[in-house]
């Protein structure tokens, strides 16, 4: 649904299959207003973008699902380990969002598509981005790069952090929230849909817990046992883009 092929033509041509925003909320002048958005960050000439209906957490309340079940040992107790985002069961909100993205994993899989980016719909562009500058990854090995993430670096509790290869524009990320805007290859695709989901449905935790497990060290030892660090993983020195919805702000979709 709300399909459309961009006119907007960057400098660099690297080749997007697809285009995904994923959002709940199907209005034609929503849809309208965020393939614009989209494309407003200079996306590559011809990139398709669609808007991709997002799955709404709470109906595993009120209709429990064989496929899709929450971690249920995500919550420590506060007096145990005091980190807010653990220090609660996941919520459905949260696994709405998860499962939003494996849906999307799952449809660039079964399309065969070499190369897809996600947004969720709260994203904000901050500038165009310059696609000449993944002219410095060639002949580097990557299945994932984050268009923007927020590095957590907390000494006595997380310690991976990102780290330099060698580049200008780009570097090694490591354990972060938000994922708002990246880029999967088919080869990111692939470790996903076929190394990381069967598990994943069974133990659906917040997608930027999870993407951080399977990039780096994750800090917790039983999501470490659960999923294996296997994608190679880059993110762009600085974000492009941004989120409009936060908790803080009391109009964050994954909170309950």
């Amino acid at each position: 649904m709300g399909i459309l092929k961009g006119s907007v033509c960057s400098p660099f041509f690297m080749k997007i299959d697809q285009v995904y925003i994923i959002s709940i909320d199907l209005r034609p002048e929503y849809i309208a207003e965020l393939i614009a958005r989209a494309y407003s960050m200079g996306l590559p000439f011809g990139t398709p973008v669609k808007v991709f209906e997002g799955f709404v957490g709470k109906t595993l309340k009120d209709k429990p699902s064989d496929e899709y079940k929450l971690y249920e040992n995500w919550y420590i107790p506060q007096e145990e380990l005091d980190w807010n985002w653990w220090n609660r069961p996941v919520m459905y909100g949260e696994a709405g969002g998860m499962i939003s993205h494996t849906k999307i994993w799952e449809d660039a899989y079964e399309k065969g598509l070499d190369r897809i980016m996600i947004f969720e719909d709260d994203f904000t562009v901050f500038e165009k981005y310059e696609w000449q500058h993944f002219d410095e990854m060639k002949g580097y090995d990557w299945d994932i790069c984050l268009m923007a993430h927020n590095n957590i670096e907390v000494d006595d509790l997380i310690n991976v952090y990102e780290s330099e290869i060698g580049r200008k524009h780009f570097v090694k990320p490591g354990i972060f929230y938000n994922t708002h805007n990246y880029i999967l290859n088919k080869s990111g695709i692939k470790k996903l849909v076929e190394n990381h989901l069967p598990i994943l449905k069974k133990n659906i935790i917040v997608s930027d817990e999870f993407l951080s497990a399977v990039i780096a060290n994750h800090p917790r030892s039983d999501i470490r046992a659960m999923y294996t660090s296997n994608l190679n993983a880059i993110a762009t020195r600085k974000n492009y883009t941004g989120q409009s919805r936060f908790m803080d702000l009391g109009n964050s979709l994954t909170e309950d």
